[in-house]
């Protein structure tokens, strides 16, 4: 039998775009050993959760064979011979609380096809054409080797809507095939009709009404959750595969693109619109939090004051001022005044970590063993972790045995 061209019109350019992005990525982890290490992990994720479900398929499903239903496995096997399949794949029916689905995959090089008993009541009730359809749908991904080529285009994944623009285009592909090899286009269409309505209802719809939504449910929310879908909407399906089996009576409606095109212009304009406003926003709150931090922060954590008692000379240390230091040494400042916490200029270098500026204290003859309240120059530097502060407070006759005493007394009075 010649078959016409049953392959959807983006099937072929939804692979190709897809295989391209896919082989970039795998040159990509190729050349990465942390990229080698993730896919690796990955591919091990996906393959234990298929090989743990297929299992508990394949140990808990009803196989249908030859004293299993064997009329249905008749029209399995009949359909596989019909539409050149080489093997008769292994057919399970699962247990599905009424979802409404079946679905091909492989397991251990096996191919299989996977049948929701609720579908499958259907040949109990007298749908066995639109049970035909169904099987051969799913006999048409395993023929065509979508499993394969899903398995190899995982990479094209991270493409934005390429990997499901490219299932829905082989679910099309595969609703001509069914309908062609079965050739009962309006079983066909009942069949598709089942799984938006159930398997009782679905000859109370009515066809005409169900496909005008296509028109009338033309709006972003339901093009957005299409394109991120692995299946286009049933009533495209229901009138693209009566138009392409000719059944009469099968509408033309189309989606209304210019309501679609105005509706993703307003929500992603939107969106933008409120991701501006939420950068301008937080812009403006940083910029008004900056002037009025230091109103609400505790006076000693708004603008650093001077000490009480701290003397220009301990402000020059202090800020690191070396030129300004030497200036007021050689006018005569104090080197041993104190301020309120008994530092002198020399305890100021220890603050700051200005061992140069300590140097020229002591050439000027600040004394290295000046106490303060607490302790002394020399126990402040290597509390500060100042070593080369401390080694030079040594050598200019810094007492190591004082600075220990004054720790010691210091602890004593606080307990």
């Amino acid at each position: 039998m010649k078959t016409p061209s049953l392959t959807s019109d983006r099937e072929t350019i939804y692979f190709i775009l897809s295989i391209i992005f896919s082989v970039f990525i795998y040159i990509f982890v190729a050349v990465s050993i942390i990229g080698i290490g993730i896919a690796v992990s990955i591919l091990a994720i996906i393959l234990y959760a298929n090989l743990i479900m297929l299992g508990s398929i394949r140990g808990n499903g009803i196989r249908i064979q030859q004293n299993q239903f064997p009329d249905v496995y008749e029209r399995v096997v009949a359909l596989s011979n019909t539409m050149g399949l080489k093997r008769v794949p292994d057919v399970f029916i699962v247990q599905s609380e009424g979802v409404l689905n079946a679905f091909a995959t492989r397991f251990l090089g096996r191919d299989m096809v996977v049948i929701y008993s609720e579908v499958f009541e259907l040949a109990r009730q007298g749908g066995a054409a639109e049970l035909d359809f169904i099987i051969a749908h799913e006999l048409s991904h395993i023929k065509r080797r979508h499993v394969w080529k899903n398995i190899l285009l995982v990479p094209a994944n991270f493409i934005p809507f390429l990997s499901e623009a490219y299932s829905r285009s082989c679910e099309y592909t595969c609703d001509r095939e069914a309908a062609y090899y079965t050739q009962n286009g309006i079983a066909a269409k009942r069949a598709l009709t089942i799984l938006g309505s159930g398997k009782d209802l679905y000859v109370e719809v009515n066809e005409q009404a169900y496909l005008e939504q296509i028109k009338s449910e033309s709006n972003v929310a339901v093009w957005l959750s299409e394109v991120l879908s692995s299946h286009p909407r049933l009533p495209k399906r229901i009138q693209a595969i009566g138009q392409y089996m000719n059944v009469e009576g099968t509408p033309s409606y189309k989606p209304n693109q210019g309501k679609i095109a105005l509706g993703v212009a307003l929500l992603f304009g939107g969106l933008f619109g409120v991701y501006m406003l939420t950068i301008l926003l937080f812009t403006a709150g940083t910029v008004v939090y900056a002037k009025l931090i230091p109103d609400f922060l505790p006076e000693e954590f708004s603008e650093m004051e001077p000490s009480e008692g701290e003397t220009p000379l301990m402000t020059a240390v202090y800020n690191g001022d070396a030129e300004e230091v030497r200036g007021l040494i050689e006018e005569g400042f104090d080197l041993e005044a104190k301020d309120a916490d008994g530092y002198t200029a020399l305890h100021y270098t220890t603050f700051s970590g200005e061992n140069e500026i300590a140097l020229v204290l002591l050439e000027a003859g600040a004394d290295p063993n000046s106490q303060d309240d607490y302790s002394n120059v020399l126990v402040n530097a290597i509390y500060s972790e100042n070593y080369e502060l401390a080694s030079m407070l040594y050598d200019y006759g810094a007492d190591p045995a004082r600075s220990i005493r004054r720790v010691c007394l210091f602890r004593s009075r606080c307990g």
